[in-house]
This record gives C-alpha cells, structure tokens and sequence, in this order.
C-alpha cells in the first residue's frame, strides 16, 4: 500500500556502515542508559493501543519472488480480465459453478474464487514487503498544483517524531468516538469492505450514530495476525486472537457477503453471501449502495506462479490457515506413529519445511521448535530422531527489515541447539538455508532452484502477498489507477487515502498504494490508517475538495495528510528469546534474548483488541507454561 512494500526489495539501500545502527547521539549512551531507555519507548506504545495502532508484525508472510531481478518498471501491468461478477457467475475457465450445496463448501467456492489469481496476474501485481522508493514524483505533483498547494508547503505539515506521538496520545485519551458536527436525518452511508487491521480500526473509531455504517465480509471477525504461528501449534488459541466485529462497535450493521465488484460510478458494490434454509444452502446475490465506500480487503497469498504452492503447501494468513496447519502438524505425528512404517516415511513424514524467512516464517519455526522440544519429546520420544525443521529463503538474509545484527541473532537463536534440547534429537535437525528459492512443489517433495530435492511431511508458504481480484477489477476500470505502474495491483491514493480517480472511494492496509512516500506492509501502518481516516470522518470533513475542509470550519480549517508512527518491529524466535527493534524517530533501539522476549510479549499483550483478549491470551500462556500445550484432535 505504499510507494514501496518491500523491505525485501529487488534492489536495497545503500548498505549500513559500521556504528550506523544508531545515531551519535544514542550511541553516546552507556549501553546501559540506552537499555533503560527500552521500557519507557514500551510504555509510550502501550498507552495508545487503540491510536498507536503497533502491532509490530507485517500483515503477512513476506518473500523475495523468483523473478525479483526485474526492476519494477521493466514488470508489465496486471493483464485486462473480466469483472470478477461475471468471472464469478461463469467460473474459473468458464465452467459452471454450484449455487447450492452444503454452506461450508459454498463458502469454499465463494472464498477461492474471490482470491483466484492467474500466475501472469500474480507476477505483475507482485507485492513483496519493504521500504522501495519509486519514481512517482509527477503524480505527486499534478497532486500538489490541483490542491493549489507545493509539495513543501504539505510537508511542513508534517510532525516531528515527539509532537507525533503527543499528537498520537492526545487522540487516544478522547473517550468513545463522537462526531464534532450534527448529523443530518438523512445519515450518509458509509461500506467498508473488510474486517482485517485498516477496518476494525475504522470500526472503532466512526461515530456510527453520525453515518449509516456498514461492514461486508466473508469473516465476521478480526484476528490478532501477529500471533497466528502461536496458534497453529497450540501456544495460544485462535479464539483467544479474535474479537467479533459486532462487538467492534455494536452500532454497525454487518453483512457476512463476499464483495464482488466495486462499481464506483453507480456508487453500488456487488456481493454474494451463502444463504441456508435448514440444512439447504445457496449463493444469494445482492447489492449494497453507499455515499463512501473504504476498500480494505488486505491481499492475497502470493505464489509467484510456482506449481503445487495453491494445491499442497499451508499458509499463515487467515484464522482457518492456523487451524489446518495445526491439524496437519498433529496428523504428521499421528502418522509416524503407525508401527507399519518404514525409518525413510517416518524422516519424511516429521519434515518440516518453511518457505520465507520474514518474521511469519522465523516465528512459526521458533514456535514449532519450543512445541517439538517440549510436547512432542513427552509424547513421542521415540520419534525424536526423526525430526527436522527446514527454513528456507530466497535471498540471502532473514527478516530483512531488522538490522544486520538482529539478523544474525535470529539465526543463531533458531539453529544454536538448546542446553534443554532433548536426547533423540539431532544438533542440526533445524536448519537455515539462504539463496534457496523454491523452484516447484509436489506432493512430497520440494525443488529448488539449483535442482536439489528436499522431501517433506507439512509445507509451509510464508513467502510473499500479492493483489486481491477485486482490487485488479477496481484498477481495471479507472483510468487514473492505469497510469501509475509502481501500484503493481493496487489502488494509489493521496494523502487523505482517497482512491485516485474514484470519488467516495477510499483504500488502506495492504490493497491501497501512497504514491511518493514509503510505507512497509504491516499491520501497524493498516490500522494506524483505519484510526486516522476514522477521525476525518468523526470530523465532518468534506472529502470532494482538493484538500478536505471541515463543512463546518473555516476555510482554512484543513484536514492534516496521514502521518505513520514507526514504533519498529518485533520477532519471536523460541525458548524464551525474541528481537526486538524499537524505533524512536531516527533513533533505533535493539534488545534481543531473554528482554527481547520480554518487550515482544508485553507489546502483544498490550496491543489486544479488548481486555477480554488480553486475559485470554495470558491465561493460554500461563496454561501453555505449566500444562504443555493441548494435543486434542478434534
């Protein structure tokens, strides 16, 4: 959603010089006074959960694509495809499609077909996660010369990092969102599509007693993404991370529907929802009217086009992801067990391999250890010897977004073995292989690029997002989203978040692109713009000017541009360790180890959506620590 999304960029800034790490000032700091320093830059994030917004994990898996030598511009644009509504109603290669059936397999047909990405799609709307500068300046300054403004005249609207902040606290201490201009009887209708990160911090924070607010998605809750790895083996529980959207804010409407088509010029959306009378089942259609319409349906899983990704790897992006991997995990074990198999299917069958070393893949790898050492040598200890955990990355460096140190740290902290690792299990049985780009996908086997075979019991996918076919329907139809190549899939807005060329409509998280100002593809910036838009509206601005103006203000009363707080990134990587890199203006911050542990979970805890969640989530760490985490098959 930004001018650039990738920390694991084709081509990458300037390398660091020794003693870059920190500025001279902080580096003149006892290393002591620096780490004291820690606990405060935590508290200062924890006030605000609901307007600091820091969830300090991307909001997906992220990789460098097979194909990322190309340089953005020499990428062609997403090729011309039909409305996803006639697709849909045609199905995928023009055969028909079942409209009645079960509502568990109608649900199924509706929620792949609303991600079904060719592979020419996939590599032009690539999205790999980072901080790329793009060349957008003359879009950035027919912007400028239309809102009758200079790009440095907008910029000196910009805060420092300590006048953010406050800015950031003063907003948080505002009570329960209430608009500041009196409604009109007949309420504006405000749709917004989503409910991950950017829509349940728009969610909570509309006065949806002002507008006439309504949410359409096929999942009627929000999930805590930083923590699905805990969950898929069993650390926390998937309830414990998610919260309804109802209880989001009880005043909006929900709709359980899939969107289909935008249409933007009719101001109507096009959905299709399962509809069940008894035990029969069928695919209602329908549409929604709006005034404005917010676009935040995040992206889809990208598979650079690779063959057998979509038909045998697990993915970490939904709720439903955590619970199969964490069925298939159970049922690897299970297998290996039966006395009838050989030494050669047991080694296949407890091989575990990772593809993407972002902190989706490092975490999970570092969960799936403390559950193998810990619960798995109670339970299956004969099976020890067996075991091995992959992780494998195209580029040559993990967690790409961390300093060079923190990089090294983590492998270290995942391969080192552990003083408590238990007899049966080998000292290598986890392994970080670099430069290992994943070349196809079989059933049992993967293969690399340099042609070695690498057998396989559970595949995990971690390796990258890609555009959302509703989005690719929506940059089809507007002229204005055609000419700005760097969007690569998604929707370019200004610094209002309003959708280029589409008026009413607005776009955040990972399917929107802000020309000209680099922003990473994490949950933090996704939700920090749901909170902002959130008070634009609150604030009656009228959006159909060039720069918004409050309808009841001044002429000068203008809306701010969106500003993100970069509070920095966190990563758990086992027993007990983490990395942490707190960001403080241009100031950075690193703790690792057992205080690195520490800060990871006191901001996980902290930025829960409710208390209900916060509770939940430290009574399963609490279970977890005494009782061993619950091996139930259900």
């Amino acid at each position: 959603h930004a001018s650039n999304l990738s920390l694991e960029a084709p081509f990458s800034p300037p390398p660091r010089t020794a003693g870059h790490t920190l500025p001279l000032a902080a580096r003149a700091m006892p290393p002591r006074s620096r780490a004291a320093l820690l606990p405060l830059l935590l508290l200062a994030a924890s006030i605000p959960p609901q307007t600091l917004a820091f969830s300090l994990h991307p909001s997906a898996p992220l990789r460098r694509s097979p194909a990322s030598s190309l340089r953005p511009s020499s990428l062609p644009h997403p090729p011309p495809r039909a409305p996803l509504g006639l697709r849909m109603s045609r199905g995928v290669g023009g055969g028909d499609e079942p409209t009645k059936g079960s509502e568990e397999d109608l649900k199924q047909v509706l929620s792949e077909k609303n991600q079904a990405l060719t592979p020419e799609e996939e590599l032009a709307g690539e999205v790999t996660g980072g901080t790329r500068y793009v060349q957008a300046s003359e879009v950035r300054r027919k912007e400028m010369k239309k809102a009758g403004t200079s790009y440095a005249e907008l910029s000196k609207q910009q805060l420092s990092y300590p006048r953010l902040l406050i800015d950031r606290l003063v907003d948080a201490f505002d009570g329960a969102p209430v608009a500041s201009f009196k409604p009109p009887q007949t309420k504006r209708r405000v749709v917004i599509l989503g409910t991950g990160w950017g829509a349940h911090a728009l969610v909570k924070a509309i006065d949806a007693q002002a507008y006439d607010v309504t949410v359409i998605s096929p999942r009627n809750y929000f999930v805590f993404t930083p923590m699905l790895a805990g969950a898929a083996t069993g650390t926390v529980e998937l309830r414990s991370i998610t919260e309804s959207i109802r209880d989001a804010n009880p005043k909006v409407n929900y709709l359980e529907a899939t969107a289909l088509e935008i249409k933007n010029t009719d101001k109507t959306v096009l959905c299709q929802s399962v509809v069940c009378d008894g035990a029969s089942c069928s695919i209602n259609e329908f549409e929604q009217e709006f005034d404005e319409l917010v676009v935040t349906v995040g992206a889809s899983v990208n598979t650079f086009g690779i063959e057998g990704v979509k038909e045998y790897c697990y993915f970490l992006k939904q709720a439903p992801d955590a619970a199969a991997l964490r069925e298939a995990i159970g049922n690897c074990f299970e297998r290996a067990n039966y006395p009838d198999m050989t030494d050669e299917e047991r080694r296949r069958t407890l091989s575990f391999v990772v593809v993407g070393a972002g902190p989706t893949g490092v975490e999970f790898t570092g969960e799936l250890r403390d559950f193998i050492e810990r619960d798995v040598a109670r339970f299956y200890p004969e099976l020890l010897p067996f075991i091995s955990i992959k992780l494998l990355e195209a580029s040559d460096k993990v967690l790409m977004m961390f300093e060079s140190t923190l990089q090294a740290r983590a492998i270290e902290d995942l391969t080192t073995p552990r003083p408590t690792k238990p007899q049966g299990l080998a000292d290598d049985y986890v392994q970080v292989l670099l430069s290992s780009a994943v070349n196809k996908v079989a059933e049992s086997e993967m293969t690399l690029n340099d042609g070695t075979v690498i057998p396989y019991g559970v595949g995990v996918w971690a390796g990258g997002i890609g555009p959302m076919p509703l989005v690719l329907d929506l940059v089809g139809r507007v002229d204005e989203q055609q000419k700005i190549p760097e969007a690569r899939g998604r929707l370019t807005v200004d610094r209002w978040l309003r959708v280029a060329g589409a008026p009413g409509v607005f776009a955040l998280g990972d399917c929107s692109f802000l020309a000209d100002t680099p922003l990473p593809a994490t949950a933090q910036v996704a939700s920090q713009q749901g909170y902002y838009l959130g008070r634009l509206f609150n604030k009656g601005y009228d959006f159909s000017e060039d720069v918004p103006v409050q309808e009841s203000g001044s002429s000068g009363d203008v809306a701010k541009p969106f500003q993100f707080l970069n509070l920095g990134v966190l990563a758990y990587t086992g027993q007990g360790k983490a990395l942490a890199q707190i960001e403080a203006g241009k100031s950075k911050f690193e703790q690792t180890g057992t205080i690195g542990w520490l800060a990871w979970r006191a901001v996980y805890l902290s930025k829960q959506v409710s208390g209900r969640n916060q509770l939940m989530v430290l009574f399963d760490w609490i279970k977890t620590y005494f009782f061993g985490r619950d091996l139930t098959r259900f």
